[in-house]
């Protein structure tokens, strides 16, 4: 079912296979080549999107933005948490500024919370993102360089607070 974000002229709804294609080029022509070297691109090689928490944005079956969710676990001695990585999120160039992104990552982290996840994960900039709940991830490390400043997450309860190691979820 898809959803008309704010009346605008552009609707959200989740991302279909056939989309696949499109979002890779998007993503590619925001992110460029070196986006594969990143740490939050090896926590989603080999990985498969959460299908019903990744979501795109389309005008007259145009794609102008993506927003993708992936199962990744916390891990703190026996203890594990199965939470979401949200991203990448990209917005077509020519689209910014027209709250593409905003509704995007409104339905990915409502989508998560909805399913019972009690957490989304991601590395993005604090001041972007803490509007939307996310704040800097406390006592959790990724398998790889990343700022820690640049780490977030968002609890689905205020109070929750998970420490440890992230993996890709087994």
């Amino acid at each position: 079912m898809a959803l008309d974000a704010l009346a605008l002229d552009f609707t959200i709804c989740l991302e279909t296979p056939d989309l696949a294609q499109c979002i890779l080029e998007l993503t590619d022509r925001a992110f460029g080549p070196g986006r594969y070297v990143k740490t939050a691109e090896r926590l989603r090689e080999g990985s498969h999107i959460l299908p019903d928490m990744s979501f795109v944005a389309l005008r007259g079956g145009q794609l102008l933005g993506s927003v993708r969710m992936w199962p990744i676990d916390v891990r703190d001695g026996e203890a594990c948490e199965r939470i979401a990585f949200l991203g990448p999120i990209v917005v077509d160039d020519s689209c910014r500024g027209q709250g593409i992104g905003k509704a995007l990552i409104n339905a990915c982290v409502e989508a998560a919370l909805t399913k019972g996840l009690r957490a989304v994960l991601l590395v993005g900039t604090p001041g972007y993102f803490q509007s939307f709940g996310f704040e800097k991830a406390k006592g959790i490390t990724l398998p790889g360089p990343v700022d820690p400043n640049r780490l977030m997450i968002r609890y689905s309860q205020p109070g929750l607070n998970f420490t440890g190691r992230v993996s890709k979820a087994v």
